[in-house]
């Protein structure tokens, strides 16, 4: 008899199952990958949305911290060419643009808090590590 008579019958069929192990295993590591990238894809797309909502906002509040500053500085040289103008009559146009201008502080403060939120550590999916 041979040297392969000698053999367990089982050692050929665990060395044929062997490439399929390896196959499988590429296959679920390959499904892994791809979720994770699609997991990724969906945060980029997201964080994409919310800096181009902060840009949005930012571009609200420079509008109307101009047109604050603009109806402010009318306003002065309105008064200071005019030798009679009444006293505190300009106050509730300064009181709207002073408001105008907290808006503006406001919506940058919190499309900033965003530009942040997007830096801070956040909890990654669990899976392999590659």
């Amino acid at each position: 008899m041979g040297a392969d008579s000698t053999e367990h019958p089982m050692a050929n069929d665990d060395r044929a199952a062997e490439p399929d192990r390896r196959e499988a295993a590429l296959e679920a590591r390959e499904a892994a990958l791809e979720a994770r990238e699609a997991a990724f894809a969906e945060r980029m797309k997201a964080a994409e949305d919310i800096l181009a909502a902060a840009d949005q906002r930012d571009a609200i509040s420079d509008a109307r911290d101009a047109a604050a500053t603009k109806r402010e500085g009318d306003l002065d040289r309105t008064e200071f060419m005019e030798s009679e103008a009444g006293y505190g009559t300009h106050w509730p146009e300064r009181r709207h643009a002073g408001l105008d201008r907290e808006h503006a502080k406001t919506d940058r403060e919190a499309s900033h808090e965003d530009r942040v939120a997007l830096t801070e550590d956040r909890d990654e999916p669990a899976g392999e590590e590659t």
